[in-house]
């Protein structure tokens, strides 16, 4: 699934025509942020960040060089040249919670605002998309398979079998092989509720897993392997078992071997 531009993400969300997850998606991919910056020494710069009326400290950011000079000429800021150009995931995962919030293209009709309390909603989303950007490189040896590891935010699904007993719930296989249905994010649960599950004769019951967890049981547990998000929207992903050696340190010689991800 391809996702619009930022600009357009914000004009769909405000008329209520984009998902909540889609919207946050598409910030998060945006790769051509501008923010403002000042320079602190003669090779330096940091990010500006300005004072309200109560003290408090907000950054501003601008989907495009358009958005940034807009604002600009209203206020009498500085040039939209001095703006640092950066991706969504840098950006919104570095924002802290001492800021009191971020204003995503100030000046514009389209303008809209996160405060403090909805700054770790962002980070997350940031962590989201570097994860899943990680799962596309692995089979090129360029991921750090830490962050596979640290993520704290996997989901599994289960289908109570007993009182006190459950089996794990699989991803659909053409070649029936026993892959774990793993899912990184709301919206990729929910499009395996939706594909999957409609017309499941169980109550699936959801868990949420850290890294060493999830990685931990499939080392131990009877499968093939496992598949992130099987039902999108984002690109499914699927590995052999042996990515679990990986990614808690127990290499072997090979590469960790992908299979072929389904539509």
């Amino acid at each position: 699934m391809s996702f619009v531009d930022a600009q357009t993400a914000i004009r769909e969300h405000l008329a209520g025509r984009l998902a909540q997850a889609t919207f946050f998606r598409s910030l998060m991919l945006h790769a051509d942020w501008h923010v403002p910056v000042h320079t602190e020494t003669d090779s330096e710069v940091a990010v500006r960040t300005f004072v309200d009326a109560a003290g408090e400290r907000w950054v501003k950011v601008f989907t495009d060089r358009r958005a940034a000079e807009l604002w600009a000429a209203q206020s009498g800021g500085e040039p939209a040249g001095r703006c640092l150009v950066t991706g969504g995931t840098n950006l919104f995962g570095a924002l802290d919670d001492e800021l009191a919030g971020v204003e995503i293209n100030p000046g514009s009709p389209d303008g809209i605002h996160y405060r403090r309390q909805h700054l770790p909603f962002l980070r997350q989303w940031a962590r989201i998309t570097e994860l899943e950007s990680a799962l596309e490189t692995i089979d090129t040896g360029e991921t750090p398979l830490g962050l596979l590891r640290e993520y704290d935010a996997y989901v599994l699904v289960l289908k109570r079998t007993g009182p006190d007993s459950a089996h794990l719930v699989l991803a659909p296989d053409d070649s029936g092989r026993a892959l774990a249905a793993v899912f990184t994010a709301e919206d990729t649960l929910a499009a395996f509720f939706d594909q999957v599950l409609s017309a499941a004769d169980f109550e699936p019951i959801p868990i949420r897993v850290n890294g060493e967890q999830l990685f931990t049981q499939l080392r131990v547990l009877p499968l093939d392997g496992l598949v992130f998000n099987c039902s999108g929207p984002v690109q499914p992903r699927a590995f052999g078992k042996r990515l679990a050696d990986y990614v808690l340190g127990h290499r072997g010689d090979a590469e960790p071997s992908e299979t072929t991800a389904r539509e």
